[in-house]
């Protein structure tokens, strides 16, 4: 039976990728046209793979009007409503700035990101510095295209965690300063140059008042821990058995118990928000390895 259950997306955390492949996703697109409506700043914290990197992407497709990367998901209808227009997006994953030894190459590696951005949007990116060099580029797609960009940015806080959890022996606390000096002067962009701003969407590991480098934002609003937004990343039991029904039945038999006792030991690892959530990685990693998971968890 394994070989033909609906593909899983393992390891995929990109939305298009993901789409093409014609992979299970469980659809949260329901929230995206109402995310504006929370404020121009939105912030939404979650653990780690929780499924960030996937909304994010997923909302750079939204934004960007990729219809038919929708069909079929609950925010199809809004995108093919007058009421929709498609934005520039400048989508930065800060995680991909890695575990830097410099605040030189931290510089360098955010600079590359702004790079592949300014590609994408037909404008050149000005400048050496990554802090001005993010000014510019908002400021320059909004003019070349006409229309305010959208801005997301994922892992926002990763530059200062990569540093902050090295162990004792090898923390370097003056890189550590140097970097939230940077990142916070990074993201003081976000409101220098609102005028070409039309909403930013923010996720990270940490609250955004931890991390020390959104002193200068004001105007963020935190839906966190919103009951409205539980459900928002992750997966509920509830889209656990509609989306995975074939899988759970299919490993249950594999582990040689029953469903109901399947479920129950994944939900054993969850996330009050206060919505009962589990990771992606509890339950995709958990499937992908069913055929040599005997009893036991």
């Amino acid at each position: 039976m394994a070989e033909n259950l609906p593909r899983l997306p393992v390891g995929v955390q990109v939305f298009e990728t993901l789409r093409h492949r014609n992979a299970v996703y469980v659809d949260k697109t329901g929230y995206f046209p109402g995310l504006e409506s929370q404020g121009q700043v939105v912030f939404c914290a979650r653990p780690r793979r929780f499924g960030k990197t996937l909304t994010v992407t997923a909302l750079d497709a939204f934004y960007s009007g990729k219809k038919d990367l929708f069909r079929g998901l609950a925010a199809e209808e809004h995108l093919h409503s007058p009421a929709f227009t498609p934005r520039p997006v400048i989508n930065l994953d800060m995680s991909a700035a890695g575990d830097c030894a410099t605040i030189d190459i931290l510089n360098e590696n955010i600079m590359n990101a702004l790079g592949y951005n300014a590609l994408r949007n037909n404008v050149a990116l000005k400048g050496s510095n990554a802090t001005g060099a993010f000014f510019s580029l908002i400021n320059d797609v909004g003019l070349s295209t006409g229309r305010k960009a959208v801005i997301l940015i994922d892992e926002y806080d990763a530059p200062v965690l990569n540093l902050v959890q090295r162990g004792k022996a090898a923390r370097d606390e003056r890189l550590i300063d140097q970097t939230r000096s940077l990142m916070r002067g990074f993201y003081a962009q976000i409101k220098a140059a609102e005028a070409h701003i039309d909403f930013t969407f923010i996720t990270g590991v940490s609250k955004f008042s931890r991390m020390g480098v959104f002193s200068s934002l004001n105007n963020v609003t935190d839906i966190s821990l919103e009951e409205k937004y539980g459900t928002f990343m992750g997966y509920t039991q509830e889209e656990l058995e509609a989306n995975f029904a074939p899988h759970i039945e299919d490993m249950a038999k594999r582990m040689g118990i029953g469903e109901d006792v399947l479920l129950r030991q994944m939900m054993r690892a969850h996330l009050t928000l206060p919505s009962t959530v589990l990771t992606h990685l509890n339950v995709l990693s958990c499937k992908a390895l069913s055929p040599v998971v005997r009893n036991g968890w």
